[in-house]
Order: C-alpha cells, then structure tokens, then sequence
C-alpha cells in the first residue's frame, strides 16, 4: 500500500508529511510517493536496532515499480536519526536493505514558503 501524503498549510507554508515504514520488522523494498519536486524534506527516523535504511530518491516520468530503487540520497542510516533533502526529487522512498532487529519507523515532513 502506498504511503499517503497529508498537505496542509500553516504560518505562510505548505507543508506536507507522510509515514514512509510504519513498525517495519523486515528489510522492505519501500514504497515510492510522488513528492513532485517539494523540498527541503526531514526524515524521522526511529526504531533501528540492527537494520540498514536508505533514502531513495528517482525523478522516472511515471511512478518507478517498488522493486526499482532509484537512487540513493545520502549515505546508509544505521541508527535512530534526523536527516534532511535539500534537493528536488519527484519520487521517494525509505528502503530496509538489511535487517536484523528492530520496529523501523520513518516520518517525512517538508515546508516551503506560499509566497
């Protein structure tokens, strides 16, 4: 299932957010989630005790198969973290590509200005 995108506004910013792993206890491929250009992004991530997660990002015309992993946006995360994406990307997803233990959560958030 496909991770959903929740877009509001507050205090003259679009914002949007979206859980990418919601208590993943396997490596996952990922679901990708159209983002269209919308930077900068936050990454939450939490829960990794044993486990290897990359951001992967893609700019395909249409929505790349799960199993395709683009490219990787930043170096492997190893533990819980904050990270961040200042670059536009139209596609996104947090991938588990090795597992051991662990709840793997992943929260996106991105604001711009509404100028």
């Amino acid at each position: 299932m496909a991770p959903g995108l929740t877009r509001t506004t507050a205090n003259y910013m679009f914002i949007i957010e979206s859980t990418l792993l919601d208590g993943a206890v396997a490596a996952t491929d990922g679901v990708w989630l159209s983002v269209n250009g919308f930077h900068p992004l936050s990454f939450h991530i939490s829960g990794i005790t044993s486990a290897t997660l990359q951001i992967r990002g893609s700019n395909a015309p249409t929505r790349p198969a799960d199993s395709e992993h683009g490219f990787q946006l930043g170096s492997d995360i190893g533990s819980d973290s904050l990270t961040a994406l200042d670059a536009p990307v139209k596609w996104i997803k947090a991938r588990i590509s090795s597992y051991v233990s662990g709840t793997i959560y992943c929260y996106m958030i991105g604001s711009t200005n509404a100028g």
